[in-house]
């Protein structure tokens, strides 16, 4: 049978480290093509592997615009952190004491917990506002999400404990979607989600999460550093590689301190905190 087929795992196994590690979306013809030249097999046993894939809930299709995608499958929940499970809306979960449970719909916006960047930086934000804002210190009272997606970030910030969080996205289909799944996780009173100019809000930020490709972080490095408040934390997460240490040493430079930095797939995720003043 084909499940028993080394080759056919393998194709698989290829298929899904494509879908996941890009940083866009994929078309199944793109993926095709990728696997084919990679693994020196044939189109067929390419479109049989991704068939297998999204019957078993591990690939998905969207559609944009009229063109169709293939990305990871969130159709169950799954746990991403110590304390965060994901969920699509329709699904029950029963959550253990001390979980968070985020319904997610799927939807054309980036940021749906699928992809490593979306994991590192849910991880970041489970470990940094249990270890940073303890019952020592203050509570962590706003936070803000740049680039906010689907809202994924911005709903577990909200949902680990921050009193106010504002989403901020410049794609309007973002800003509906997100929306979307804050009134879906009934945080509308808690959560606001908006187009608005980071360099217009006001400073003093508990918590800031920003999943946004290295050159944009770069440009923000001064702003963001700027709006969190002293013995804030940040969150930097969707650059691979050698950059992380650009970043590292642009923000030192602005004052902040590396506190953890963890790598998936290649992918990076700083977090920083502000030095409390004197």
């Amino acid at each position: 049978m084909y499940w028993e087929d080394p080759m056919a795992r393998e194709i698989e196994e290829r298929i899904y480290k494509a879908v996941c590690e890009s940083n866009r979306k994929l078309t199944p013809r793109e993926v095709e093509l990728a696997c084919v030249e990679e693994a020196g097999t044939d189109r067929q046993r390419v479109r049989q592997a991704i068939r297998a894939l999204v019957g078993r809930g591990a690939l998905g299709y969207t559609y944009v615009h009229g063109t169709s995608f293939l990305e990871p499958s969130f159709d169950r929940p799954v746990r991403v952190s110590p304390r965060i499970v994901l969920k699509p809306p329709q699904r029950r979960y029963e959550p253990l004491p001390g979980e968070v449970v985020i319904d997610i719909a799927g939807g054309a916006a980036f940021g749906n917990g699928a992809h490593p960047t979306t994991c590192l930086a849910l991880e970041a934000i489970d470990v940094a506002l249990g270890d940073a804002f303890s019952s020592t210190r203050k509570r962590p009272f706003t936070g803000l999400d740049v680039g906010t997606g689907t809202g994924i970030l911005a709903i577990a910030l909200a949902k680990l404990g921050v009193e106010r969080v504002l989403g901020l996205d410049i794609d309007p289909c973002a800003v509906s979607e997100a929306s979307h799944n804050v009134s879906l996780n009934g945080l509308a009173d808690q959560v606001t989600v908006a187009n608005a100019p980071l360099g217009e809000l006001a400073s003093g930020f508990s918590v800031i999460a920003a999943n946004l490709a290295y050159p944009t972080l770069a440009g923000f490095c001064a702003v963001l550093s700027e709006k969190l408040e002293a013995g804030g934390i940040l969150v930097l997460s969707g650059f691979k590689g050698s950059p992380a240490e650009d970043l590292k040493r642009a923000y030192g430079e602005q004052g902040l301190r590396l506190i953890r930095e963890q790598t998936d797939r290649h992918w990076v995720c700083l977090v920083l905190s502000k030095p409390e003043r004197p």
